[in-house]
C-alpha cells in the first residue's frame, strides 16, 4: 500500500474504473431537485442526473460535504499508517475547499495537505491523478500535483448560459447573456472563476476554434487530456479521436460532467481538460 491517500470531491468526475485502479477516496457533493435529494455518483448516476434535468421544471440546488464527512475520511487514512493530499473543486465556486481544509485542521494538518485546484470537472481529476502516480512520499505527491497545476488548462462550451446565469456561476462571461444566440464562445477557468478565451459563432465552429487554441497551447509537449460531455457523448468521442490523432497524448480520457458540474452548466456542455506530462512520464 502506498504511503499518500489522494482524495478527492466528486465534482472531479473521475470514473469508478479509474478511481479503483489509483486508489483515490472521492467524497461525494449532494444535489437535489425541490425536495428530492441525492449522493452524486451514490443514488444518482450522470444518465439519471440528465434526465431528470430536461425532463423536470426545477432547477437543481448542490451542496458541499461537511467537514465532519472529510474528517472521516483523513482519520480513516491516518489510521492506516497513511499520510494525505486531498485536491478539490475551484474555492471561488464551491465551500468544498474550506470544508476540506477545516476538516484537515481539526484531524492532523502536519499529515495532511489540501489543494485548491482552482478548477472544475477533470481540471480536478487530472491533479488528483498526477498525485496517485507519483505517492511514495507527501513531498513526490505535492510537488507532483502542484507541477501538474502549472501546466493545467481546462476550455469548456455550454449550449446555453440559463444555467450558469440563475446559478451564478458565470463570472466574467456574464456580459455574454442576452447576445445572440449564435455566439457559443470558448470558455475557460482563470484563478479559479470563469472567463472567455475567445467569442465564436456556431456551435461547430466554437469546437473547431477550442481545439485550434488547444493545439496552440500545447505545441509540441506530451499531455495527459480529458475530454468530458454533459450528455453529448457522440460530439465528445468525435472531439477526444482528433485529439488523439493530433498530439501526444500519455493518457486520454472520455468522460461525463456529473451532476455537480452538470447542474451549473447543463445539458449539452462539452469539456476538454489537460495537463503537461511530468519529467519520466
Amino acid at each position: 500500500m502506498p504511503g499518500i491517500q489522494i482524495v478527492t470531491d466528486s465534482t472531479a468526475d473521475l470514473s469508478e474504473e479509474i478511481v479503483r485502479e489509483h486508489d483515490i477516496e472521492v467524497v461525494p457533493l449532494s444535489v437535489s431537485f425541490g425536495d428530492e435529494h441525492y449522493i452524486d455518483g451514490v443514488d444518482l448516476t450522470a444518465d439519471e442526473f440528465y434526465r431528470k434535468l430536461r425532463g423536470g421544471s426545477v432547477l437543481p440546488r448542490t451542496a458541499q460535504p461537511s467537514p465532519g464527512r472529510f474528517a472521516e475520511v483523513y482519520r480513516k487514512a491516518l489510521a492506516a499508517g497513511r499520510q494525505v493530499v486531498s485536491i478539490h473543486i475551484s474555492s471561488k465556486l464551491s465551500g468544498t475547499y474550506q470544508a476540506a481544509s477545516l476538516a484537515a485542521e481539526m484531524v492532523d494538518p502536519a499529515n495532511i495537505l489540501v489543494v485548491d485546484s482552482l478548477s472544475v470537472s477533470m481540471g480536478v481529476g487530472l491533479l488528483a491523478l498526477a498525485g496517485a502516480k507519483h505517492n511514495e512520499t507527501l513531498d513526490e505527491a505535492r510537488e507532483a500535483v502542484m507541477a501538474a497545476k502549472e501546466s493545467l488548462g481546462v476550455f469548456f462550451l455550454v449550449d446555453t448560459f440559463e444555467y450558469m446565469e440563475k446559478n451564478g456561476r458565470i463570472g466574467k462571461a456574464a456580459s455574454l447573456v442576452g447576445s445572440l444566440l449564435q455566439i457559443k464562445p470558448v470558455l475557460t477557468f482563470v484563478d479559479g472563476t470563469v472567463e472567455v478565451v475567445e467569442k465564436v459563432r456556431g456551435s461547430r465552429r466554437s469546437r473547431r476554434r477550442m481545439l485550434e487554441i488547444f493545439r496552440e497551447r500545447i505545441g509540441e509537449n506530451k499531455v495527459h487530456v480529458a475530454m468530458l460531455h454533459a450528455d453529448a457523448k457522440e460530439e465528445a468521442q468525435e472531439l477526444l479521436d482528433e485529439i488523439k490523432g493530433s498530439v501526444d497524448c500519455v493518457e486520454a480520457y472520455l468522460g461525463n460532467v456529473g451532476p455537480i458540474i452538470g447542474s451549473h452548466s447543463g445539458p449539452g456542455t462539452l469539456g476538454l481538460a489537460w495537463r503537461l506530462a511530468l519529467p519520466g512520464e
